[in-house]
């Protein structure tokens, strides 16, 4: 992704390749200190132990299979 210059009125879009769409997700993953595993028990459990865990888990794509919840 590049860095684009704009001028006030301007809007920009800038859509990542795919590989920089997974970086930037597993840099997102990682700041939380939980792994996608940790961030997804904390799902199911219905608490977060961060409100950083809890707003990233809300801003992960979903995986093609379905959170396996106890209980579930």
């Amino acid at each position: 992704m590049t860095a684009t210059y704009t001028g006030p009125r301007e809007i920009v879009v800038h859509r990542p390749t795919p590989d920089e769409a997974r970086k930037a997700l597993e840099a997102a993953i990682a700041e939380t200190g939980f792994t996608r595993e940790e961030l997804e028990e904390q799902a199911c459990a219905g608490r977060f132990e961060t409100e950083l865990a809890r707003q990233t888990w809300f801003c992960l794509p979903p995986r093609a299979e379905r959170p396996r919840c106890a209980g579930t």
